[in-house]
């Protein structure tokens, strides 16, 4: 159903919290999805408002209606836990469920065409709106397969933190299993991420890589330093900048002097705090990172946890950054070896990385052109159509099936999405 008077397919977006300030790449990709929708669709977004976000600046980025969800205090956080524990749900996720008289009272004075499940976190009472919307399109957004993220950090804890862990990844994997199943479309970063949801029972699966802005790269010239950038308050972040200034950075250094090593990250834990010294710089929250990408000669990304894409590595790509990942960091990414980044996952393997490209200055500039080329397909107005392509298609799919121009516009537009994948 039309929005009346707008003529344009009405959306609900359930959002887990204010993606502003967009600090971290869940933020980025939320408002990046955000910003498409509105511009397309009459969008109504429901979220959650936590500590420390920018609920004023994000109401006046959007036109369509905003609605706040006051988070609830520590009281309400140890008990939602304890209904999570006894529930059988992952730990963490009930706090982000919206209580069922705001959703009922939200539902009941509009209808939509889609209800947009940001995370899975927010598809706690997915039953409910089933029951009083039979008629909205479900979309389930995946940053990641959470429950891989999980997995893998577990691989690198000590018993029993790794125990409980492996726990928590199975309840997560539950929770994604059922919500994939239920929901009318998943959209994924990377195809890796699409293939699984769909071994989920994923009805339908489109792929939709992170965005990044356009921007103009910094000159290469008087770079100097090895940068990191990442929410250091993310565990699998975290583990890389530490493993990278204790484990690589050392068998590196003096051939990279005078250059410093910079972990640039909001809320850094005390252990990568405790990194800073002497030519290690450890930044805390930072307004922009572009300056410092604008004075890295490369990126190195050690990460051995993750799922979805890095949306670091799109970022050091448009700033002509040469970067140096993991297969787990590059993982999803349109990457080739030696054109667009160099692979390494040793300590070993990332220093003698490091070094070629300071003492090779025609591979570091290999790298950037070749990166500069596959960041292109990621910026957010390229992006954004494809979302909107993605949702017309979906609308389109849910008319009658003997409708002729439903079949046509299906045919159009299905080999164009799985171009774009």
């Amino acid at each position: 159903m039309k929005a009346k008077g707008s003529g344009r397919c009405s959306v609900l977006l359930l959002l887990p919290g204010v993606p502003l300030p967009a600090n971290t790449g869940g933020a980025l990709r939320s408002l990046a999805t955000v910003q498409a929708l509105d511009a397309a669709f009459d969008l109504t977004v429901l979220t959650l408002r936590r500590p420390g976000q920018d609920a004023r600046s994000f109401r006046r980025e959007v036109r369509g209606e905003v609605i706040f969800v006051r988070s609830g205090s520590r009281l309400y956080d140890v008990a939602a836990e304890v209904e999570s524990l006894f529930a059988g749900r992952p730990v963490g996720y009930t706090r982000y469920s919206f209580t069922r008289a705001i959703l009922t009272r939200v539902l009941s004075r509009k209808r939509y065409d889609v209800i947009h499940f940001d995370h899975p976190h927010t598809a706690l009472l997915l039953p409910l709106l089933r029951r009083l919307q039979p008629q909205a399109r479900l979309v389930l957004d995946a940053h990641n397969v959470e429950a891989r993220v999980i997995e893998r950090l577990s691989r690198t804890l000590p018993l029993p933190k790794r125990a409980l862990l492996r726990l928590q990844s199975m309840r997560v994997r539950k929770l994604e299993t059922k919500v994939a199943k239920q929901v009318d479309l998943v959209v994924a970063c990377s195809q890796i991420d699409a293939v699984e949801f769909g071994r989920m029972g994923a009805p339908r699966v489109r792929v939709l890589p992170n965005s990044i802005p356009q921007q103009a790269p910094h000159g290469y010239r008087e770079r100097r330093d090895l940068v990191f950038v990442g929410s250091l308050d993310w565990r699998p972040n975290a583990d890389a900048a530490v493993r990278l200034a204790a484990e690589i950075w050392p068998l590196c250094k003096e051939a990279l002097a005078p250059g410093r090593l910079v972990l640039v990250g909001r809320n850094p834990p005390p252990e990568v705090t405790a990194l800073a010294g002497p030519r290690v710089v450890v930044t805390g929250s930072v307004a922009r990172v572009g300056p410092y990408l604008g004075a890295a000669v490369a990126t190195a990304i050690p990460l051995r946890i993750g799922s979805g894409t890095r949306i670091k590595i799109l970022e050091a790509w448009a700033a002509g950054v040469p970067v140096v990942a993991s297969r787990v960091a590059a993982e999803g990414l349109p990457y080739r070896h030696g054109r667009d980044l160099l692979l390494a996952e040793s300590p070993g393997e990332f220093a003698e990385a490091l070094v070629r490209l300071w003492s090779d200055p025609p591979l570091a500039a290999r790298l950037v052109e070749g990166g500069l080329a596959s960041a292109e397909p990621f910026t957010k107005r390229h992006v954004a159509a494809q979302l909107v392509l993605i949702y017309r298609e979906l609308l389109a799919s849910a008319r009658r099936r003997d409708d002729p121009a439903a079949r046509a516009y299906n045919s159009a537009y299905e080999p164009a999405i799985a171009t774009s994948s």
